[in-house]
C-alpha cells in the first residue's frame, strides 16, 4: 500500500505530490536564473510557454522510456501503463525529449538555447534531488540487496524489506550537492552552456557508477543496464559539447 495525502475532496499519492513539488522547485530555480541572465528569456509568457512545452515533452519521454525499459512488467499489466502515480517516470527519457522540445522552442523564439539549457540544469538538479525523496518513500529505483556496512533495511516497489545499498539516499545527496555547486558556479557568471555541460557530465558519471548498485529490473546490454549505456552517451555528449563551445569561444576572443 503506497502512502497518500487525504485532501478531503480527493486523495493524492505522496509520490505524485513530491514529484510535483520537485517540478515546481525546479521551475522556480530555472526562472530565477533566467531573470539574472536574460530579460527576454525570463519574460513570463516566454518562460511559461517554454516550461509547459518542456514539462509535456518530459512527461511523455519519461513515461515512454520507463515503460520501454520495463516492458516485461508492463506487458503483463497493460492497465498500469497509464498510471504513473504508481511509479515510473524515467528522468533520462524526460531529459532527452524535453531538451529537444526546448531547443525547437528556443529556435522558434529566436532566443539562445544555451540560456535555457543552463536554467534547465539548475532546475533539474534541485528537481531530481526532491524527486528521489519520492522514490525513497515509494520504494522505486531501489538498491541491490547487500551485506555491506552501508546497507539499510529498505523496501522495494513491492514492499519487500531487505538490507539494501541506500541508492535513493545517494541520489538525493548527489543532486542536492550538484544543485549547490551549480548555484555557486552561476554567481561566477560562466559562459552560456557551461552549467549544462557540468550538470550533464557530473550527473551522468555519478549515475553510471551508481547504476551498479541498482536492484530494480530493467533491460541490460551485456553487463550494463540500459540506463548506464544512456549515461555513457550523455557523458560523451557533454565532452563533445563542452569542447565545441570552448573552441567557439576561443575563436571569438581572437
Amino acid at each position: 500500500m503506497h502512502p497518500t495525502l487525504d485532501l478531503n475532496w480527493f486523495e493524492l499519492p505522496v509520490y505524485t505530490a513530491i514529484i510535483m513539488l520537485g517540478a515546481a522547485a525546479g521551475l522556480l530555480a530555472a526562472y530565477l536564473f533566467l531573470r539574472s541572465r536574460s530579460r527576454r528569456a525570463s519574460a513570463v509568457t516566454v518562460f511559461l510557454d517554454g516550461a509547459l512545452i518542456a514539462l509535456a515533452a518530459g512527461w511523455v519521454g519519461g513515461r515512454a522510456y520507463h515503460v520501454a525499459t520495463h516492458w516485461e512488467y508492463y506487458v503483463a499489466r497493460p492497465e498500469e501503463i497509464a498510471q504513473p502515480d504508481l511509479g515510473g517516470l524515467a528522468m533520462r527519457g524526460a531529459v532527452m525529449l524535453a531538451l529537444i522540445a526546448l531547443a525547437l522552442y528556443a529556435a522558434a523564439r529566436q532566443i539562445p538555447f544555451w540560456w535555457f539549457a543552463d536554467a534547465a540544469a539548475i532546475g533539474l538538479s534541485i528537481g531530481q534531488a526532491i524527486g528521489w525523496v519520492g522514490a525513497l518513500i515509494q520504494g522505486t529505483n531501489y538498491g541491490v540487496v547487500s551485506d555491506s556496512q552501508m546497507a539499510i533495511d529498505l523496501p522495494d516497489l513491492y514492499g519487500l524489506v531487505q538490507p539494501r545499498f541506500p541508492l535513493q539516499h545517494a541520489e538525493i545527496a548527489l543532486f542536492a550537492l550538484l544543485f549547490i555547486g551549480l548555484l555557486y558556479a552561476a554567481f561566477q557568471r560562466p559562459r552560456a552552456g557551461t552549467l549544462f555541460v557540468v550538470y550533464l557530465l557530473l550527473g551522468s558519471l555519478a549515475n553510471f557508477a551508481l547504476g551498479f548498485q541498482r536492484g530494480d529490473d530493467t533491460v541490460y546490454l551485456g553487463a550494463l543496464r540500459i540506463d548506464q549505456v544512456v549515461d555513457a552517451g550523455f557523458v560523451a555528449l557533454a565532452v563533445l559539447v563542452g569542447g565545441w563551445r570552448r573552441r567557439v569561444y576561443e575563436k571569438k576572443v581572437k
